[in-house]
């Protein structure tokens, strides 16, 4: 970890050098709104004591002092007898040398697959691994979490095939959502609850859900409590793979499918969910967040001539990479066994079937899911040092 070799301070702030080499600077009045001790930050709620709007806009250090050998720095203030502390590590972060903890995934990057790359094969994680044990701290539930971060998906086998139980088993993720579907909602072609192409035994297109939601589902979750028949296999596709892959080849059409928004709905009596977003969204620093991608759910909407052809050229482009076979990640489904996917990352779908098949699922906030992800990775911590 990087440590503070000098502090020097400057008209407009304090300027570190780091042990690593380098330096980085901090403006004064950033210090003063952002001290780690517990004058400035609750250590129980980590939420800011500090009056921000009572502190003088053009306040000064008076002495900056590097403390545990460079793991802290503790800075004196005019208005204040408390000095500010701060960890190096802390200092880090926001200098951009060490991952913020607000990243898009955090603790580690994803593990990228496509028919360029080899595809995972489906590990699946005993149920009782994950049932045997409450908390973060559960074996099965860590591999879950690992394999979802790092490939998008994870499959739990020998999960007792009632609906309780899989409302337990989800509920390890996150609280389950509510939906026009409901919490846990039952998948099946005899129901017709919604109008929706998931309830017929037709082959679904990969897709992501709830593009007509402001907020699209985090995770997905499906157990197979009954299936007599055959096909049905589900399909998974890595989107960022994809189209980190399209980025490369087709650079132009990549950015179309960043700018323009494209909209969503879902209509059926007394319901009519609209919403409209880009099929890639980017985060600050130009890395993907989110795919989504779903045409059945496509609302009609017009450009301009020329950003029409533009975007049906970019759109096409995409659907050709999803519904390529080399790319798709094939899991077949049986009863007892459970699927869990990030659908901010993964698209999904289903080859035709013929006899008996019922679901059941739920969905997640993604930030729940990356709460869950800040949990495993040490991210709970109430205090720092000091």
């Amino acid at each position: 970890m990087p440590r503070i070799a000098g502090a020097e301070g400057q008209s407009e702030g304090l300027v570190l050098r780091w042990d690593s080499g380098g330096e980085s600077r901090f403006p004064w009045f950033w210090l003063r709104d952002h001290g780690e001790d517990p004058a400035s930050l609750d250590p129980a709620t980590l939420q800011r004591r500090v009056d921000t709007f009572a502190l003088d806009e053009n306040v000064r250090g008076t002495a900056a002092t590097i403390l545990k050998r460079g793991a802290a720095l503790a800075v004196t203030w005019p208005d204040s007898a408390e000095a500010s502390r701060y960890s190096a590590d802390f200092l880090a972060t926001m200098a951009g040398l060490l991952p913020a903890e607000i990243a898009a995934q955090p603790g580690r990057a994803p593990r990228l697959w496509s028919a360029r790359s080899p595809l995972p094969t489906p590990e699946p994680i005993a149920y009782a691994e994950i049932d045997a044990e409450a908390g973060p701290g559960s074996p099965g539930l860590r591999r879950c979490l690992e394999q979802l971060q790092r490939d998008g998906y994870a499959v739990i086998d020998g999960v007792p095939r009632d609906e309780e139980t899989a409302r337990r088993l989800f509920s390890r993720f996150g609280y389950i959502r509510e939906t026009i579907f409901g919490g846990l909602w039952s998948l099946s072609a005899e129901m017709s609850d919604h109008d929706d192409t998931a309830y017929s035994t037709q082959y679904l297109e990969p897709h992501t859900d709830a593009t007509y939601s402001h907020d699209a589902p985090g995770l997905q979750c499906f157990l197979c409590l009954e299936f007599d028949g055959r096909g049905g296999e589900s399909l998974l596709v890595d989107g960022f793979a994809l189209a980190e892959e399209m980025r490369a080849e087709q650079p132009e059409l990549f950015q179309v499918l960043c700018e323009v928004s494209v909209p969503g709905r879902y209509i059926e009596p007394g319901v009519h969910l609209r919403t409209e977003r880009p099929a890639f969204r980017l985060d600050p620093q130009g890395r993907l967040r989110q795919v989504s991608f779903n045409n059945y759910d496509r609302a009609p909407f017009l450009l301009a001539p020329e950003r029409m052809r533009a975007f049906y050229r970019a759109y096409r482009d995409f659907h050709a990479r999803i519904v390529a076979r080399e790319n798709w990640l094939t899991v077949p489904l049986r009863p007892g066994m459970a699927l869990v996917f990030d659908n901010w990352r993964l698209l999904h779908g289903r080859l035709g079937y013929a006899g008996k098949r019922v679901f059941c699922g739920c969905y997640h906030n993604h930030e729940d899911y990356e709460s869950a992800l800040r949990s495993l990775n040490g991210g709970t911590k109430r205090t720092q040092d000091r």
